[in-house]
């Protein structure tokens, strides 16, 4: 008799859960970002235009002058790259600014706009 309802104990058990899991109310995926949408005015630098070209080594470490200008160029050329990593930091900063500014209005304008019509609400 006790096996008989430890079993049916579980067969409901399962059967609840099943019946839960295919009733469960299906999560909406969230409307994708349109990969065209831009606030940008201005077509933003791309690295290869913002840094000289890319270093080229000498022959060998027997023309120290070659020698000399390469490691000009990779300096020249990493200052360059630095100054544009720099660059697009801050700009990526002021951006997530802009947009954090654009959240908290979006939820301020629906905070307001659920308290218009709580206090509006027909009783």
């Amino acid at each position: 008799m006790k096996k008989q309802f430890t079993t049916l104990f579980f067969a409901l058990l399962l059967t609840f859960s099943l019946s839960a899991v295919c009733f469960a109310e299906e999560k909406q995926a969230e409307a994708p970002v349109d990969p065209n949408a831009t606030n940008l005015t201005a077509v933003y630098p791309v690295l290869e235009d913002a840094v000289p070209a890319v270093p080229v080594k000498p022959e060998s470490l027997k023309d120290a002058k070659a020698v000399t200008e390469y490691i000009a160029a990779v300096d020249n050329y990493l200052k360059a790259v630095q100054k544009y990593i720099d660059g697009t930091t801050n700009d990526l900063n002021k951006i997530i600014e802009q947009r954090n500014k654009a959240i908290a209005s979006a939820n301020k304008v629906v905070e307001d706009y659920n308290a218009f019509f709580e206090a509006n609400k027909q009783k």
